[in-house]
């Protein structure tokens, strides 16, 4: 749950921020402050070639967030709005401000535009209408997209669930259920031999129980002087009664070198079940195995013409026990095929070899605001 604190802001600024230099600020229309604290305790292991990784239980924070959004109305079906948001790591109480969603624009009757720091239109194909575990060891993102990243261009360029820094992002007006995104990554790391540069889309449609995505994003010049990344995904779901019924799919394909490529397919089915006040949940990803002429992976990928795949399964129930606090518990199990090194979420089991198929369990609760 939201609330808007304008009053509170505006003395916080009047009171902290005013301190003998005179300054302006526009008088918004509303301040929210959002977020929520999740973390769980959990026992991580890994097993397979070399002995594994012994068990280690933990107190894991499922990237818990504290944002700021403000709006002001600029007249003639026109609005500004800014978002402040950070990571708060409940578990060690560290983090960061504006590390996470971050950007300034404006909206009207021509769509909306903003610069910034933000999750590009990729990953929301399927990150939050289809798996419902979204964060933290549980979620598809082990194999989807090839592992998370936040960055810039050309940093981590094996992802394509990405964070990306110096982004400018356009979305259309909604027509009928129809909504689109494009995003480019301002090319600020041009060297003497290359040009990174990203560009990253998606098309959506809703209509009541049915939700329907498709997802492009290129990358250039991320491993070599004029490589093309490529990724493809589409989402669909589909409600029927208090069964939700997920899919995704995605294609993933490098140029790593000049004269090398690699491809892998992956796909995500998930179901969600609610029950009173609880949620049971499933999820099964398949990592398909690599294809190409490269020599060696990427990321979590294995080596093309080798034991590459990978699956897995995750298990999982939700209680609210209001509208704000769930308490859950998760069980996740990820297998490695040979050269595969597809690790947990979030927060990966250290010192995985490839091969090895880590696991783990985790009790934990969420509290919104």
């Amino acid at each position: 749950m939201q609330f808007a604190t304008k009053k509170v802001m505006k003395g916080l600024f009047a009171a902290g921020l005013a301190t003998g230099a005179s300054c302006a600020t526009a008088q918004t229309d509303s301040v929210t402050v959002y977020g929520f604290l999740k973390a769980d305790v959990e026992s991580v292991w890994a097993s397979g070639p070399k002995g594994g990784v012994g068990t280690a239980e933990r107190v894991s924070n499922d990237l818990s967030v504290l944002g700021f959004k403000s709006v002001e109305n600029l007249g003639g079906g026109m609005q500004a709005f800014a978002q402040i948001e950070s990571n708060v790591y409940v578990d060690t109480g560290v983090g960061s401000l504006a590390d996470r969603n971050d950007n300034v624009g404006l909206r009207g009757s021509f769509g909306e535009i903003f610069a910034g720091q933000y999750e590009l239109p990729f990953r929301y194909v399927s990150v939050y209408e289809i798996d419902p575990f979204t964060a933290g060891i549980f979620a598809s993102n082990s194999i989807m997209g090839n592992g998370f990243a936040v960055g810039a261009n050309a940093q981590t360029p094996a992802s394509f669930d990405r964070r990306q820094k110096n982004l400018l992002q356009y979305s259309i007006p909604a027509f009928h259920g129809i909504n689109a995104s494009i995003a480019f990554a301002a090319r600020e790391e041009q060297t003497a031999t290359t040009n990174p540069g990203l560009v990253s889309s998606i098309i959506t449609y809703r209509s009541g129980p049915l939700y329907l995505a498709y997802g492009y994003e290129v990358h250039k010049d991320y491993f070599i002087a004029g490589s093309k990344d490529t990724g493809n995904r589409i989402g669909i779901a589909y409600s029927i009664g208090n069964t939700r019924v997920r899919f995704a799919w995605e294609r993933l394909r490098y140029e790593p070198t000049a004269t090398t490529s690699l491809s892998r397919d992956a796909w995500q089915l998930a179901l969600t079940q609610d029950i009173g006040q609880g949620q049971l949940r499933f999820s099964y990803v398949r990592a398909k195995e690599a294809e190409g002429n490269a020599t060696a992976g990427i990321g979590g990928i294995g080596i093309p013409g080798t034991p590459s795949g990978a699956r897995q399964v995750t298990l999982g129930y939700g209680y609210n026990l209001s509208k704000r606090t769930e308490l859950w518990g998760a069980f996740t199990k990820l297998n490695n095929e040979k050269t595969a090194t597809y690790n947990l979420s979030a927060n990966a089991v250290p010192g995985l070899s490839a091969g090895q198929s880590p696991g783990g369990f985790g009790i934990g609760v969420t509290h919104k605001f």
